[in-house]
């Protein structure tokens, strides 16, 4: 008796909820439509704009990946790819971005419209346009033939040196490109360093690397070991602070590298060592030991001078009767441009 009278309440309760239900009338005509998150999934499209003025709407599917060209920093690649659309043939480098949030996403994405609209340097490397796809961001760049730090190892292979106006060559156009970046863009590289220095067959040198993927990089560096940048400057080291003086501390030591065929440092076991070596330890100096013009060794020495306050500015730098030799004008500079190029020809296509 007991259970039937449970089971029909239970019944009768039931019955009741459903008629509830049926009358129930829900209006969603005063809820705010909340704004979903993009996804990195389903970026939205980006733009390309080519030096001739074409400008182009794209996403992922619009390039066709036809080789790997580069490792980039913290796992990234670059992908030689063409645009469907124009057939124009570029590098892509993909940065990862999974720790950047949408507002900074699209700051970055405004900058690097500002640096699109205002390159009119030779000495830097042409940018694109960028998207965001499965968490990387894809930058798209002028393509070159190779970077300084696979060139260089070409030389040494076969036991030559790199020439002095080779060397001088690629000084004086990565301080050009750093003095603009400075100047008309208000832009600190950070990330100064033979792979980010690009050459071709055609004479020219190019800095990459600034701007939108400098931003990713200092991003990403933030969660992880600060032992992972071997060109960075005492001061950034032990003081995390910088400015463009942590850049030419930057291209000293790789000049010095790419001279005596290595990095300059012994090989560091440990962020520990790499502060001691680099904060605490003698500058990696140039020798002048014949190979080299005191004029050479004059000028990569001052680029390594340790107290940041002492090393000088571009503007300088630019004063150096070193750079001034080879930072040249009209047909001197044409001439050098075509020398140059021959050489790079030389040691190309490079594995």
């Amino acid at each position: 008796m007991m259970n039937h009278l449970v089971n029909g309440d239970a019944y009768q309760l039931e019955s009741d909820w459903m008629a509830a239900r049926q009358r129930l009338n829900l209006d969603f005509s005063r809820l705010t439509p909340q704004p979903i998150e993009p996804s990195y999934l389903n970026p939205s499209p980006g733009k390309l704009t080519f030096p001739n003025g074409e400008a182009y709407q794209f996403t992922a599917n619009d390039l066709i990946d036809q080789e790997i060209i580069g490792q980039g920093s913290y796992g990234g690649v670059v992908t030689r790819m063409q645009h469907k659309q124009s057939g124009n043939v570029m590098a892509v480098k993909r940065v990862r971005a999974h720790e950047i949030n949408t507002a900074e996403r699209e700051k970055m994405l405004r900058e690097l419209k500002i640096i699109i609209d205002s390159q009119n340097c030779e000495d830097i490397v042409k940018f694109y346009g960028a998207i965001f796809q499965d968490g990387d961001c894809w930058i798209c760049m002028e393509i070159m033939d190779c970077s300084l730090d696979k060139f260089y190892r070409e030389v040494y292979k076969i036991g030559e040196k790199l020439p002095e106006a080779v060397v001088g060559f690629i000084a004086a156009s990565v301080v050009r490109a750093l003095n603009y970046l400075k100047e008309a863009l208000n832009i600190i590289h950070r990330d100064v360093k033979p792979s980010n220095i690009l050459m071709c067959k055609s004479g020219f040198v190019k800095l990459c690397d600034f701007g939108i993927s400098g931003y990713l990089v200092d991003s990403i560096a933030k969660t992880q070991d600060v032992g992972c940048q071997v060109y960075m400057a005492p001061e950034r080291l032990s003081e995390r602070k910088y400015d463009v003086r942590s850049d030419i501390w930057s291209l000293g030591v790789s000049l010095v590298e790419v001279c005596i065929g290595r990095f300059p440092y012994e090989d560091w076991n440990s962020v520990f060592d790499q502060l001691q070596a680099v904060v605490h330890g003698d500058p990696p100096l140039l020798s002048a030991s014949g190979d080299y013009t005191i004029e050479l060794v004059n000028f990569v020495n001052r680029c390594l001078i340790k107290d940041m306050n002492s090393r000088p500015k571009f503007s300088e730098l630019m004063e150096d009767p070193f750079f001034k030799h080879y930072n040249a004008q009209g047909l001197a500079f044409v001439e050098q441009r075509a020398s140059f190029g021959e050489y790079v020809a030389r040691f190309l296509p490079i594995e």
